[in-house]
C-alpha cells in the first residue's frame, strides 16, 4: 500500500502545485488502485472548484455522500428542505460565515424557518443579515431554551445543496444592512479628506501564515502621500502599525482596536479602498461592495480560483497572486503599481 499512498500525496502535491489537470489524473489513478475513494474525490473537488468546473463539484459531493453511512445527528443527507425548520451551524472561520450567509434567503424561500448558530463574535453581524429567524451562538451565551428543528446544516453545504454555478452565485449585494447608529459613528470617525482612505490588513490567523504578508514588505506602500492609510489589521499584528514614523496620513482609530466584526464593517464602508491578505476584512469589503486590492498566496483557497484577477463571488474585489510560493515582494510591486492608475482614476472621477 505504500506505492498507493506515495501515488495519493503525488496528487496533493501537485495539486498544491495548481498543476490542476495532472492533479485530477493522478488522484483517479489513485483512486483505481484502491486507495481512500473520498480523499481522492476531495482532491478532485478542491481541483474542480479551482478551475470553476462547479458542477464537476458537486458530483464530487454526490460521490462522497453516496458512499457515506447515514448521519445519526441528523445532518443535511440529500433530503428536500421544503416547509423545514432547519438550522445552520457556521462551523468554519468568520470570512467563510460572511462569504456564505448570503445563501440564506435563499434556503429561507424554502424552509419554514432559519436558524443560524454561529461563533460568538459573529452573532452581531448575522442580525445585520436577510431571511435569518435566529441567531444563537455557543458556550456562556448559548440558549438557555431548547432550539427545534428538523434537520441541521454546515453553512457551506449551501452551495452544494443550490447546486451552485458560476452563472448562479447569489449576489452579495444588500444582503447586509448595517445599524445606522454604528455607520454614524464610523462616518464621524473618519474625516473628510482630499485623499482617497486606503484600509490596511497585512496578517491573517496565525493559523495559516502563509497568508500573511510581513510588515516591512508592506512599507513601500504606506510610504507614498497621496493615500491617507488606516490600520484595519487585527489581532496580535495590530500594533505592528505604531512602529512606523508617525504622518498625517497614516490614521489609526480606537474603533477599530477589538471592537468587534459590526464597526470593523462600518469603518470599511467609509474607505475607498482596502487592501488586505485573505481574510475577514476581504469579505467585509466585497459584501459592502468598497473595492479591494486582494493579496493573495500562490496555492490560493479554492474560493478564489486560479487564472484570474476577479472574483465572482465579490465583483469589487481585484486579486493579485504570488507567481511562486512565498513571493510577496513581487504581489507589493504590482499593488503598489495598481495603486497608481486607481488614484489616477478615481482622481478623474473626482474632478
Amino acid at each position: 500500500m505504500s506505492a498507493g499512498c506515495n501515488m495519493l500525496d503525488a496528487a496533493e502535491e501537485l495539486l498544491q502545485q495548481r498543476r490542476i489537470p495532472e492533479s485530477i489524473v493522478a488522484f483517479r489513478a489513485a483512486e483505481a488502485a484502491g486507495y481512500d475513494a473520498d480523499r481522492c474525490a476531495a482532491g478532485c473537488w478542491i481541483a474542480a472548484m479551482l478551475s470553476g468546473e462547479f458542477e464537476a463539484a458537486w458530483q464530487e459531493s454526490d460521490g462522497i455522500r453516496r458512499r457515506g453511512a447515514a448521519d445519526p445527528n441528523r445532518f443535511w443527507q440529500g433530503e428536500d428542505l421544503t416547509g423545514k425548520r432547519v438550522i445552520v451551524r457556521c462551523l468554519h472561520g468568520f470570512g467563510d460565515t460572511v462569504q456564505f450567509l448570503r445563501y440564506i434567503p435563499l434556503l429561507r424561500s424554502l424552509a419554514s424557518h432559519v436558524i443560524v448558530e454561529c461563533a460568538p463574535d459573529v452573532v452581531e453581524l448575522a442580525r445585520c443579515m436577510k431571511g435569518i429567524d435566529e441567531v444563537v451562538t455557543w458556550g456562556l451565551h448559548a440558549p438557555r431554551h431548547r432550539l427545534v428543528w428538523d434537520v441541521q446544516m454546515e453553512l457551506m453545504e449551501l452551495p452544494y445543496f443550490f447546486r451552485s454555478t458560476l452563472a448562479s452565485l447569489p449576489s452579495s449585494d444588500g444582503y447586509l444592512k448595517l445599524p445606522g447608529g454604528t455607520l454614524a459613528k464610523a462616518k464621524s470617525a473618519v474625516e473628510r479628506c482630499s485623499l482617497p482612505r486606503v484600509g490596511m490588513v497585512w496578517a491573517s490567523g496565525d493559523w495559516n501564515p502563509s497568508r500573511s504578508v510581513k510588515f516591512e514588505a508592506i512599507r513601500s506602500i504606506l510610504d507614498r502621500d497621496d493615500f491617507e492609510f488606516w490600520n484595519l489589521q487585527g489581532g496580535s499584528h495590530r500594533e505592528q502599525w505604531l512602529t512606523m514614523e508617525p504622518r498625517a496620513n497614516l490614521r489609526d482609530h480606537p474603533m477599530l482596536n477589538n471592537a468587534g466584526i459590526v464597526p470593523l464593517a462600518a469603518f470599511i464602508a467609509q474607505l475607498d479602498l482596502v487592501i488586505s491578505v485573505d481574510t475577514l476584512a476581504a469579505h467585509l469589503a466585497g459584501t459592502l461592495k468598497v473595492p479591494c486590492f486582494l493579496m493573495l498566496q500562490h496555492a490560493a483557497d479554492w474560493r478564489w480560483m486560479t487564472g484570474r484577477d476577479d472574483s465572482p463571488w465579490y465583483p469589487s474585489l481585484r486579486l493579485f497572486r504570488q507567481p511562486r510560493s512565498g513571493d510577496w515582494e513581487t504581489v507589493v510591486r504590482q499593488v503598489d503599481s495598481a495603486l497608481e492608475g486607481w488614484s489616477q482614476a478615481t482622481t478623474r472621477c473626482v474632478a
